[in-house]
């Protein structure tokens, strides 16, 4: 009995290699992004591999592929990377998404060359709400900043102020080479009854910008008299388009001294039902200005601006 036994473990012990997961041909190392990345919606991300084989040396000529899993442990994108040489392997630039972001991001990168030959890693990374879920979490509207509206990495600035009688306004801007601004504001009032009441709010809203929100309007003299309003609908309400011109306008992000001229436009409506008050109609302001002079920045703003949502019931 224990020679019939002694023989089957010796069995086993020689079968047993022939039961273990064959290592790896090699070693995959998502380099970017790191385990204390933070990186929020609406951001870019590029993926960065590098393949060495069992020897230490780079891999090159090698199929990569990322995996991005979201939070909710969802596939959001599946991309090649590039060989770079010695090694290196580049993704694609990809935009994290502008809702779900938050939470933890896993990158699974895998690669295959040779004959038959394979090597995997994984990474994970934190991901951020997006300025714009903050803004909808805090203030119940919703407007998609993406990533065309900051420029050479550096972040947005905004304001906020939010009053007791449940007014307010949100500043958000960038000065990269000029100045670029979208604000929101809302209050309890009625739809203007006609042009000259739409151009009375837009002035004083204008008139109400400080220097902290990176331009300086705080002069009614700086805005162009000749005003002009329209009727129009905007997300299904009625509402007012405004245009005009902005001049003198010292770009706090520039040279000391810097003047420019722009174009400033605002969409006034009414939002039914908002949350500050839901037995009241609220006016909403979505003012949008530029101090480039570019038809893409100013198609960018308006596309920027058609986003808005009004606060849901």
């Amino acid at each position: 009995m224990i020679r019939r036994l002694l023989l089957l473990s010796y069995c086993l012990l020689l079968l047993l290699p022939a039961c273990q997961p064959e290592p790896g041909d090699g070693k995959l190392t998502v380099v970017f992004p790191l385990e204390t990345s933070e990186l929020a919606g609406g951001q870019l991300l590029r993926v960065t591999i590098t393949l060495m084989d069992n020897d230490g040396q780079p891999v090159e000529g090698a199929v990569v592929q990322a995996e991005l899993r979201a939070p909710d442990g969802s596939v959001f994108t599946t991309i090649p990377c590039a060989d770079t040489g010695q090694g290196r392997y580049l993704a694609d630039y990809v935009t994290l998404p502008l809702r779900g972001a938050g939470g933890t991001w896993r990158v699974t990168g895998q690669a295959t060359w040779g004959e038959d030959q394979q090597a995997h890693g994984e990474r994970t990374f934190k991901g951020l709400a997006s300025l714009s879920e903050n803004l909808q979490q805090e203030y119940g509207f919703w407007v998609e900043i993406p990533r065309s509206y900051d420029c050479a990495n550096r972040s947005l600035q905004h304001t906020a102020e939010h009053h007791e009688d449940g007014s307010g306004r949100v500043l958000i801007n960038n000065h990269c080479h000029g100045s670029i601004c979208l604000n929101v504001y809302w209050q309890h009032a009625d739809l203007p009854a006609d042009s000259a009441a739409a151009i009375a709010i837009a002035r004083k809203q204008t008139a109400s910008l400080q220097p902290n929100t990176g331009v300086i309007l705080d002069h009614e003299e700086l805005l162009d008299p000749n005003l002009v309003a329209e009727q129009t609908t905007f997300k299904g309400q009625p509402a007012w388009h405004v245009t005009g011109q902005v001049h003198g306008v010292r770009d706090a992000g520039g040279e000391a001294g810097f003047i420019r001229s722009g174009t400033i436009e605002w969409m006034i409506l009414r939002c039914p039902n908002s949350p500050q008050d839901a037995a009241r109609d609220w006016l909403w302001s979505v003012v949008i200005m530029t101090t480039r002079d570019s038809d893409t920045y100013r198609r960018d703003l308006r596309d920027t601006r058609d986003t808005f949502e009004c606060p849901s019931k």
